[in-house]
């Protein structure tokens, strides 16, 4: 089944903590899915690099907010069925980091 739709466990204008894991998921899992993510910086979108390689994750993709600072991010999911690729791009979300200590690490996990 091609990747259509994704979703982020955040929403636009989330306060998040350094630490904090955000997650991305798309609506299927075979044929396995890809993703990545990109930060929005001086009128463009960058990838950013990740520590771990986590495509074909049934869960899908979690990122570490490391530092604090505003941050707009997006998330790519994507898959290929018989020489095709299926990708959908999540809605860019602004998040705000707090460098506080008070909940350094929580996992922001959306279920549905």
């Amino acid at each position: 089944m091609p990747v259509k739709r994704i979703q982020l466990n955040v929403s636009h204008g989330d306060n998040v903590t350094v630490g904090d894991v955000i997650q991305c998921s798309a609506n299927t899992a075979h044929p396995p899915v890809s993703y990545y993510w990109q930060r929005r910086v001086n009128e463009s979108w960058q990838q950013l690099q990740q520590d771990n390689d986590d495509g074909g994750d049934d869960d899908g993709s979690m990122l570490r907010l490391s530092t604090a600072g505003v941050y707009v991010l997006r998330c790519v999911a994507y898959n290929v069925i018989k020489h095709s690729t299926y990708n959908v791009t999540s809605e860019s979300v602004t998040l705000y980091v707090d460098a506080s200590l008070l909940n350094l690490g929580k996992c922001l996990r959306y279920v549905y």
